[in-house]
């Protein structure tokens, strides 16, 4: 197995494109489950239970610790107090429960279900080496925006040439030998795309490519219908005085009752303990966590694992959003 130091866990998040953006955490101790606030201030509440992702031969559970190890809370009690305010007057913050977010630009394309019928295809049509031979579409899409609790939102959509401009500027091998492929049909159709409010229905157009079973199928959103999540993470120095040990919460599972949330954590084969850290601010929730490598001087397995903690709420979480500490930006939500 190749072994290395220890490298910060933030580097390692990002070789791997994790939207968290892992920084450095001191020392400190939770506080005892009597100690929560209410929700207009911050507070830090205990871990409840724990577990990891792992490889085989890995510990599923952290030795036991009756603190966090190398994490200021006092420190993330004020973070998750400043980044809860600046996330009230963001502009995302303003969209993400009333407008259109799309969670993943990439959702917006689809590829054909059933695959491609060659390489060839495939590389011409990543490649946006696309030639439309085909009749002018006879509608357009509705442009409507349909959330599964059945509320609505009017968008303006993209024309056919529009949506047809978009796969073809692809290329994303500009150096690559490919022959084009005909587009022999369009038609008017609706995409499910991850969004801030739920999986929603958008307006879309179906292209029929020559030889592939299946349509591709780009979203007729236009430009300025929706926005995307920006992370520009936090600075490294608000995350300093955290201490070496902290990580930001990647990820969060909320439990059926909404009292406790599951928070992935990322971390290496040296931890021996870990935990998460959690603050409700007003309208929002804060996570966190911290990873103890009992011997950070030491060689160590060049692995990024995924660890869980799971953190109790004073409240149910309810429509309440959740910040990752270490970007001030929302985690990603995955079910329980």
């Amino acid at each position: 197995m190749v072994r290395a130091r220890r490298r910060p866990l933030a580097l390692a998040a990002a070789c791997l494109g994790l939207a968290a953006v892992i920084g450095c955490a001191a020392a400190g101790s939770t506080r005892p489950a009597g100690a929560d606030k209410a929700a207009a201030s911050p507070s830090v509440s205990p871990v409840d239970s724990v577990s990891e992702v792992s490889p085989p031969g890995q510990p599923t559970s952290p030795a036991a610790a009756p603190s966090p190890e190398g994490v200021n809370v006092a420190a993330f009690d004020a973070l998750a107090g400043r980044e809860a305010s600046a996330w009230a007057r963001s502009p995302l913050a303003r969209a993400w429960g009333t407008g259109l977010v799309v969670l993943a630009p990439g959702s917006l394309t689809s590829g054909p279900s059933g695959g491609f019928s060659s390489d060839a295809a495939k590389m011409a049509f990543i490649n946006g080496d696309l030639v439309f031979t085909g009749s002018p579409p006879s509608a357009a899409p509705a442009g409507v925006v349909t959330w599964p609790d059945g509320s609505t939102m009017k968008v303006h959509v993209l024309s056919e040439a529009q949506a047809f401009g978009a796969l073809t500027s692809s290329k994303q091998c500009p150096g690559c030998t490919t022959t084009a492929l005909a587009v022999t049909a369009v038609r008017p159709t609706t995409l499910d795309v991850p969004t801030s409010r739920g999986t929603a229905s958008v307006p879309a157009w179906a292209f029929t490519l020559k030889g592939v079973s299946a349509p591709v199928i780009e979203a007729a959103l236009a430009p300025g219908s929706y926005v995307t999540p920006y992370t520009f993470g936090t600075q490294s120095e608000k995350l300093g005085p955290l201490g070496a040990a902290f990580v930001g919460g990647m990820s969060v599972s909320p439990s059926a009752d909404g009292r406790t949330l599951t928070v992935g954590l990322a971390g290496s084969p040296c931890d021996t303990a870990w935990g998460g850290l959690v603050a409700e601010v007003g309208g929002v929730v804060v996570v966190g966590g911290w990873m103890h490598d009992p011997n950070p001087d030491q060689p160590c397995a060049a692995m990024l694992l995924l660890r869980k903690a799971a953190v109790r709420l004073a409240a149910p979480l309810g429509a309440r959003t959740v910040l990752d500490a270490a970007t001030g930006q929302p985690a990603t939500q995955e079910p329980a």
